[in-house]
């Protein structure tokens, strides 16, 4: 089922005139793998985003519309939290386990938007 994040990026791909087989080189992936995300059958990188504005010049509203279809296209994440300090592991764990409240989740959720803003 094709994704609202693969359609953009067969948007892309056609309006810039790449074949499937030269994006896929450009995003560093296998012309399979990009066919399968255009598709929906596989998630979509982490570094695919970044990958993206590297390869192509994308208007700031196009960089927007690419960041939201791919929070959306997620499904699933798999993450080794070995790396991850113990405050970081349990909070993951409390999202995860959903025994977090709306109205913390709310604060959390603007703690981070304002923070973005604020490294852009």
């Amino acid at each position: 089922m094709l994704t609202e994040f693969g359609k953009l990026l067969r948007i892309i791909r056609i309006n810039s005139g790449d074949s499937s087989k030269i994006m896929a080189k450009k995003l560093n992936l296998s012309p399979s793998y990009l066919s399968a995300i255009e598709n929906g059958k596989r998630n979509v990188p982490s570094d695919m985003e970044k990958q993206l504005y590297g390869a192509y010049p994308l208007s700031d509203v196009d960089k927007e519309k690419i960041h939201k279809a791919m929070f959306n296209s997620v499904e699933t994440i798999k993450i080794n939290l070995t790396d991850f300090a113990e405050k970081k592991q349990k909070l993951i764990f409390a999202i995860t386990r959903d025994n977090i409240s709306e109205d913390t989740i709310d604060k959390m959720f603007n703690l981070i938007v304002e923070e973005d803003k604020a490294n852009k």
